[in-house]
């Protein structure tokens, strides 16, 4: 089977926010994602999506996607970061084959919460 690539009219952010949410919890050190209030009323005004810690911006260059993290207790916050960041780009392009600009990864606490 040959690779296709979603059209981009099919494409929602949603979509996107959904790889990187599971692909960010498939990281050694990552606990749980984060979701905060603000970002659900920022939602309800804002044309961007928003879903269990993930927002995601689409620009001309490319999508920009935050994440928001709870790190395992002792988790080595740089490594874990920058995997978080190489992996969610690289699984948005090879799913759906669009660009990432920006993976932004926001450290929310550490530990079970």
């Amino acid at each position: 089977m040959e690779n296709q690539m979603i059209p981009e009219s099919d494409l929602s952010n949603e979509m996107i926010c959904s790889i990187a949410a599971t692909t960010a919890l498939g990281v050694n050190g990552v606990e749980k994602m984060f979701m905060r209030l603000s970002d659900e009323i920022l939602d309800a005004i804002y044309p961007s999506a928003v879903s269990s810690g993930v927002k995601v911006i689409k620009y001309d260059e490319g999508y920009e996607i935050n994440l928001h993290i709870i790190t395992a207790l002792y988790a080595n916050i740089p490594r874990v970061a920058a995997e978080v960041q190489k992996k969610v780009a690289e699984a948005v392009r090879v799913m759906v084959g669009q660009r990432v600009s920006k993976v932004n990864v926001h450290i929310k606490g550490c530990g079970k919460y």
